[in-house]
């Protein structure tokens, strides 16, 4: 079988459950990691014949991605922000509105003239400019991005999930990136005191209530973790109110939290925050026109 072949078996495949355009995706990272062509070489190399191994190891691939399993978990590798990322069914595949998210604090930080760019690399390791805490973090994938856009801040990832920290822990090990990991439940308030007094709280929290499961496409709902996904439907702001609760007590008067939220909540989210008195709140639309980041100053 030629590459050509092998990207239009796995297109036609792949196209009995996503989009055409879902499907060319797909079919190019599979093609990308069993034979190791990447991008345009794909094309470039069209006619070279694949090896049997290469055929057996894509015939297993789209056994896998037929029962809507995620190339990310086959391949146990997803990119977020330039950085390539280990992931597995402990955490969340890490999404492009995040990295909008992401981008908003850096660009903030830029603006601010906080002294968080080092002009040498031994400036990295020092660490008293800039506090933040990723609340939730899973894959690690916001903390790590921050701390590798912002060196010279002090950034902590928790979460409630011990396999999430070890897939974190092994992302910021294989990237290099300095970023303490620790395990807390966040809702529990006897744990939050271990936390630490931050500048900025950033968090993709769970938000989504369980009765929209059913209408979630399968690849989401029937593999990624439900702990990093859903919220009770009688309490879809359960996260964002212990965020605000213990933004009061660990957020620096002046500092910011930024967060991810669901589409159909962004009134909600900014009522619960007007309410516990935080007034400086800022709704964001993503690159998709939708409701779905938020930033809260802690001012007065």
């Amino acid at each position: 079988m030629k590459v050509k072949e092998a990207k239009k078996w796995l297109m036609e495949r792949l196209g009995t459950i996503y989009d055409d355009n879902e499907s060319a995706n797909i079919a190019l990272l599979v093609l990308e990691d069993c034979i190791g062509f990447a991008g345009t070489e794909i094309m470039m190399n069209k006619e070279e014949e694949i090896t049997v191994n290469q055929e057996n190891k894509i015939g297993k691939y789209i056994e896998r991605l037929l029962q809507h399993e995620p190339i990310q978990y086959i391949m146990n590798k997803s990119w977020f922000y330039g950085m390539e990322l280990y992931v597995d069914k402990a955490v969340l595949i890490p999404r492009p509105e995040t990295e909008e998210l992401v981008d908003w604090v850096v660009k903030d930080m830029k603006a601010s003239g906080i002294d968080v760019f080092p002009k040498e690399a031994t400036d990295a390791d020092v660490t008293t400019q800039l506090k933040i805490l990723d609340i939730g973090t899973g894959s690690g994938c916001i903390a790590l991005a921050l701390k590798k856009m912002l060196p010279k801040a002090e950034v902590w990832g928790c979460d409630t999930s011990e396999e999430a920290l070890n897939v974190a822990r092994r992302n910021g090990a294989a990237l290099d990136i300095r970023v303490d990991f620790q395990g807390a439940n966040f809702l529990d308030e006897a744990q939050q005191k271990f936390l630490p007094t931050v500048d900025i709280i950033v968090s993709n929290p769970p938000y989504i209530p369980l009765s929209d499961s059913t209408a979630m496409q399968q690849n989401v709902v029937g593999y990624e973790p439900h702990i990093a996904l859903f919220v009770p439907n009688d309490d879809p702001l359960l996260f964002y109110k212990a965020i605000a609760h213990f933004a009061r007590k660990r957020l620096y008067e002046n500092g910011c939290i930024y967060l991810e939220i669901h589409e159909a909540l962004g009134e909600g989210v900014i009522s619960l925050f007007k309410a516990e008195g935080y007034q400086n709140v800022e709704l964001r639309k993503d690159m998709q026109g939708k409701d779905r980041m938020l930033k809260v100053v802690n001012g007065k």
